[in-house]
């Protein structure tokens, strides 16, 4: 039973660990296997840059739980004055939206089409 304990929170200080690397392993599975979708979805709405978004918010998730976890001595005497440095990222797509419209009768895959022919030879 103790090792059984061990090992459930050692897997949880370690997912905890490694949780911003979780969003780029899904992107890179998104982009792997289901890139059409990926791209048509999330790409669509986000853009190009969409994991820099995630990560960005996962790290300021995480600075404002440790905010909030810190105990009333440590935090910041707003009297006093301190040197603080920011970084702020700034992540701009430069892409152009071109509206698209298609009528029912058009056929959407025509620039799709396979062609039954057997391969080049040597």
């Amino acid at each position: 039973m103790k090792r059984a304990c061990i090992y459930i929170l050692l897997s949880f200080y370690v997912f905890a660990q490694v949780k911003p690397l979780a969003v780029i392993v899904e992107d890179v599975l998104a982009h792997t296997l289901w890139k059409a979708q990926h791209l048509a979805t999330v790409h669509y709405e986000n853009g190009r840059y969409h994991i820099h978004q995630e990560l960005s918010d996962i790290s300021e998730k995480q600075n404002k739980s440790a905010q909030e976890k810190a105990p009333s001595s440590e935090k910041m005497n707003e009297n006093t004055v301190q040197n603080v440095h920011e970084l702020i990222f700034n992540f701009q797509t430069n892409s152009i939206l071109i509206p698209v419209s298609i009528h029912q009768t058009q056929n959407v895959l025509a620039g799709f089409t396979s062609i039954n022919s057997p391969p080049p030879k040597a």
